[in-house]
């Protein structure tokens, strides 16, 4: 089952805060592979794929027309370590589209995605969305985190298939 969430138009969304000396800011170059290690890991937990190619992963993150650097984020630990990223643009000329959000696996429920999808919400809106939303599926268990923060299902489909 797929599910298409969306901010509510009314909704107020508030802060989350970070764990003590956590923090949230945009990725810089220096950060990329350990950006590419983080979202990787995380989604090849539930994936039936190959992993995807540090190059390839460039290509299609920083290296996508339109990037601009607010378009990636990270939350680092207390030493600097990448532990948390989230990958947000504008669709369609308004919506603040999350395309990605990856936490490290022996830092998640400590309240770091919910953090980083507020912080997407609020960077796509400082940068012209006027709506917020994201594409899920069952297989990533993630659909309770949305909600937490404020999302609600707009269109839900099931996906069949057959090995052949």
């Amino acid at each position: 089952e797929s599910w298409v969430l969306k901010v509510p138009a009314d909704a107020q969304v508030p802060p989350r805060d970070l764990p003590a000396g956590y923090a949230l800011r945009e990725a810089t170059p220096a950060d990329h592979e350990a950006c590419w290690t983080v979202v990787e890991d995380a989604f090849l937990e539930w994936s039936e794929r190959d992993r995807m190619p540090l190059d390839d992963w460039l290509a299609t993150v920083v290296g996508r027309p339109g990037f601009k650097p607010w378009n990636l984020r990270v939350v680092t630990d207390p030493e600097g370590a990448v532990v948390g990223v989230t990958q947000v643009f504008i669709a369609g000329g308004e919506e603040g589209y999350v395309n990605k959000v990856a936490t490290r696996r022996d830092q998640r429920g400590r309240g770091i995605a919910q953090a980083m999808l507020v912080d997407a919400f609020a960077a796509a809106a400082a940068h012209g969305a006027t709506s917020s939303g994201l594409d899920t599926d069952s297989r990533t268990g993630a659909l309770s985190l949305y909600e937490k923060v404020g999302m609600r299902v707009h269109s839900t489909w099931v996906n069949r298939a057959i090995r052949l």
